[in-house]
């Protein structure tokens, strides 16, 4: 059995390997990236093999673009390599992204341009490469990335809703690490918008600790309790131990509430209101601050991705939402509405709602209702769960608009 330490090389040596095969001498560089190249991925004993939680990210650079082909080689390629590192006792889900060198050229002053500048590893290609990202300071990135870099975090959180309602105490095991990771990226976007970023989880509890000891600052909530939050989460994080892990129900309802306060105060920031606003509120006045330009970039690139002829009933109601926000940050706005009520909604699940919600109000705002929303016996909100995971999966991974 390969040895722990040797995990992460040999899923490089295999993407390196299938990446040449498939894409042959368009190949420029390929490069490792997140917390496999920082030396941070969990690696955990499954049974007889090694299992990484979450994904081995990789850029592989090609001379040039080939459209709807690079897709089907990329496809390949995670295929192949994962089916190759199985045998070799090795679990591992690859993310694999097609780029040219344009692209590093233009990487806008973000949270991911910075780590891969700092952190990127080259596997195989030109050595020097990342040296054609734009160099920037921690007090560069947008505190708009970093904000959005949150509400992705709080979208996969509604990925779990089934899990929640069968398991009351205990977090299941892929919970539990989206937990932490909520908690680790809630620590990455605060300290973005304080202009005290660091690209990697050891860095960045440092930073926590140690800006938390600090009198008046203001923080959204007991900013030394997050910290020693965030420390232990680091600690999980980079050794995987099962010893002594807390798996209880409770650190994920900290967590929401965490999340929940951390998202209005940066709202707040980013929109320079009044902290009595509702998310509707916010989520207004953010969208108040884009360019129509903005906006119809937003939704240009929902209806290609849709198809021009298939999305063309919808075009009337999406050119009066264009008016008001974008896809994106409709679907934040949706997704907020449901995961700051996750424990409640959870806790009494089955039972008559609680909440005085206008939920069918609320889904109006999605671009599109997913294919099976239309299905009779789950609650409004269970499906609208259904409905933000379906249009962020549609329109919205893998791109800026």
């Amino acid at each position: 059995m390969i040895r722990k330490n040797d995990v992460v090389q040999s899923i490089c040596g295999a993407v390196a390997a299938e990446c040449n095969a498939t894409f042959g001498d368009r190949v420029v560089s390929l490069i490792i990236t997140g917390s496999a190249a920082r030396g941070e991925a969990t690696i955990v004993n499954s049974g007889n093999n090694w299992k990484l939680l979450g994904d081995a990210e990789f850029l592989v650079v090609v001379r040039r673009r080939s459209g709807t082909a690079d897709a089907a080689c990329a496809e390949a390629v995670k295929r192949d390599s994962a089916k190759k590192l199985a045998d070799q006792g090795i679990e591992v889900p690859i993310d694999l992204a097609v780029v040219d060198v344009s692209y590093l050229k233009n990487l806008p002053p973000h949270i991911f341009s910075y780590e891969l500048r700092a952190c990127g590893r080259i596997i195989l290609g030109h050595p020097g490469i990342l040296g054609l990202i734009p160099q920037f300071t921690a007090r560069d990135i947008s505190r708009e990335d970093a904000w959005r870099l949150l509400c992705n975090r709080m979208i996969e959180q509604l990925e779990f809703v089934d899990e929640l309602e069968r398991s009351a105490l205990q977090l299941t095991p892929r919970l539990h690490y989206a937990t932490i990771k909520l908690h680790l990226d809630m620590a990455t976007s605060y300290l973005a918008f304080c202009g005290n970023y660091a690209p990697t989880y050891r860095e960045r509890a440092e930073r926590l600790a140690a800006f938390a000891e600090k009198a008046g600052n203001d923080a959204p909530f007991p900013l030394k309790k997050f910290a020693i939050r965030v420390a232990e989460c680091t600690s999980w994080k980079l050794t995987g131990d099962e010893v002594d892990c807390d798996r209880r129900v409770e650190l994920w309802r900290e967590a929401i509430n965490y999340m929940r306060r951390l998202w209005r105060w940066e709202m707040i920031q980013l929109t320079n209101s009044r902290d009595e606003l509702t998310i509707a509120g916010l989520s207004a006045r953010l969208a108040s601050q884009q360019r129509m330009e903005q906006r119809l970039r937003g939704w240009i690139s929902l209806v290609k991705r849709r198809g021009w002829l298939k999305s063309s009933p919808q075009w009337p109601r999406w050119a009066s939402l264009a008016f008001h926000s974008t896809p994106r940050y409709l679907v934040y706005q949706v997704a907020a509405e449901i995961a700051f009520r996750l424990p409640c909604l959870v806790k009494h699940s089955g039972q008559a709602s609680r909440l005085d919600v206008a939920w069918d109000k609320i889904q109006a705002l999605l671009p599109e209702r997913a294919p099976q929303s239309n299905s009779r016996g789950d609650a409004v909100w269970r499906r609208l769960v259904g409905d933000v995971l379906w249009n962020y999966g549609q329109f919205l991974q893998n791109t800026r608009a």
